[in-house]
């Protein structure tokens, strides 16, 4: 029986005197069963262990190493690549990469909470060494920041749904009739609307062509309307007084809805909201307790739900309405919800540092607790919220507007509030760079937000609060 090859890419550097109980553990063998040696060492190495794990380094860049190992025949029964990268994902605290079927540069990230994503990787001009940087992920990861999140259509269009044969002039169409027909929207669950786009240009160059009238194309059409939902043209903007009948459809299931976290339950429970709206189901959902970190919700109505401790880090919230959710110690920690709705939230005990609020509405939105250190609410609305233990040393409030709020907060030398207007109720405390509190009160409040750009009145509470 011959061996097997393994390869994978890791982030993070790993110590390599750790690697070796991780792949113990996952290959089964017992202690000291794997040889771990770095990139052309030889000297001492243990040639007759079952399974041989070298390491090559790259040069500055998203990826740290390649390990590359070898399962000898004395491994019996190895285990599959997704189950040693998902180990050594958890093992070493860092996103591990494998290679994509058909495209050399798409790779499957397995995160180390247990999840997994796509990404595209390209190669670097390193000086000394090679080097690779990620430029796109499917879902937010905490390993490659600076990478794009948006949807890989490449990685979609690899699983074609048109059958063997098909005419070349009805294969878009075909396709994309048989991925709906398939349900769940495969590979991915999700279709990118300009994909969709595409697939409906592809229709329009059926019009007026000797294809009009063909049995197969009628057949195809009526495939089409069974799986798609009439709704005169608002999800595609058209015209219903001059596009023809099919873009006056969309699909039942919205495939470009969101895009889906990383962790596979998370991403169950988000697509069975996905498919809920589509069955037109009223009210909120409950998300509490999950991990939706980097996933992209954009202009998602998520009002009168419960995200209670949910895990949205890094999170895509532009736009995303959480109109009297209750989002009560949940974690939005470097999250964008630049513009989204937080009125009548409830965001007690939340974790908003780094959280980008721009021009976010945060009418009567609940506070309590908050940690917002270094969040910017640059041109946010805080009208009537209570902020009672708020912390926002290295915040940004220029240009946001607050009235009669609670506002019993930190503040810094750090906190910018140029621009800021409106009337609070206080006090708020103010820490110096050496630790030193200090209440602010009164005009004493004004004083200091007025020295640094803001114009904001205190008044006297009108009752409890």
């Amino acid at each position: 029986m011959a061996g097997r090859d393994y390869g994978f890419l890791v982030a993070a550097p790993p110590d390599p005197a750790a690697l070796g109980p991780v792949l113990d553990a996952v290959f089964g063998l017992g202690e000291g069963a794997v040889e771990v040696g770095p990139e052309g060492e030889t000297e001492g190495w243990r040639w007759d262990t079952p399974v041989q794990c070298g390491i090559t380094w790259f040069g500055p860049g998203d990826i740290s190493c390649q390990l590359l190992l070898y399962a000898g025949q004395a491994v019996q029964d190895p285990p599959t690549e997704e189950a040693v990268a998902g180990a050594l994902a958890r093992g070493l605290g860092t996103a591990v990469l494998t290679g994509h079927a058909t495209q050399p540069w798409l790779h499957h990230v397995h995160t180390p909470g247990g999840g997994s994503t796509l990404a595209a990787v390209e190669d670097l001009d390193g000086e000394d060494r090679p080097a690779l940087r990620v430029t796109t992920t499917q879902t937010g990861v905490a390993a490659f920041p600076d990478a794009a999140v948006r949807g890989l259509p490449e990685a979609v269009r690899t699983l074609p749904f048109a059958p063997r044969g098909t005419d070349p002039r009805l294969w878009a169409w075909a396709d994309l009739i048989g991925r709906m027909e398939a349900g769940g929207w495969p590979p991915l669950r999700w279709y990118g609307a300009d994909m969709y786009a595409e697939d409906l240009d592809a229709r329009d160059a059926l019009r007026g062509s000797e294809l009009e009238g063909d049995p197969r194309l009628e057949a195809l059409d009526a495939r089409f309307r069974a799986v798609t939902v009439d709704d005169a043209g608002h999800e595609l903007g058209s015209d219903p007084a001059t596009a023809p009948w099919y873009r006056l459809r969309r699909p039942a299931v919205l495939p470009w809805r969101v895009l889906l976290p990383a962790d596979p339950e998370a991403a169950d429970w988000l697509w069975k909201w996905v498919e809920e709206g589509a069955e037109g189901k009223p009210g909120g959902t409950d998300m509490s307790g999950l991990d939706l970190s980097g996933a992209d919700l954009t202009g998602a109505d998520f009002s009168s739900s419960l995200f209670c401790g949910t895990e949205l880090a890094g999170a895509r919230l532009t736009g995303t309405d959480f109109y009297r959710t209750h989002l009560q110690d949940a974690d939005l920690s470097g999250a964008d919800a630049t513009g989204a709705c937080f009125v009548r939230a409830g965001l007690d005990g939340a974790d908003l540092r780094g959280t980008v609020l721009d021009g976010a509405d945060l009418v009567r939105a609940e506070l309590y607790g908050a940690d917002a250190r270094g969040a910017s609410l640059r041109g946010a609305r805080i009208l009537g919220a209570h902020l009672y233990g708020t912390d926002l040393r290295g915040a940004d409030l220029s240009g946001a507007v607050l009235r009669e709020n609670g506002f019993k907060v930190t503040l810094d030398d750090d906190t910018r509030v140029a621009g800021l207007t409106g009337t609070v109720f206080g006090p708020a405390e103010h820490v110096a760079a050496d630790g030193t509190r200090a209440a602010l009160a009164g005009t004493a409040l004004e004083d200091w937000i007025r020295a640094r750009g803001g114009d904001v009145r205190v008044i006297a509470p009108r009752g409890r609060p």
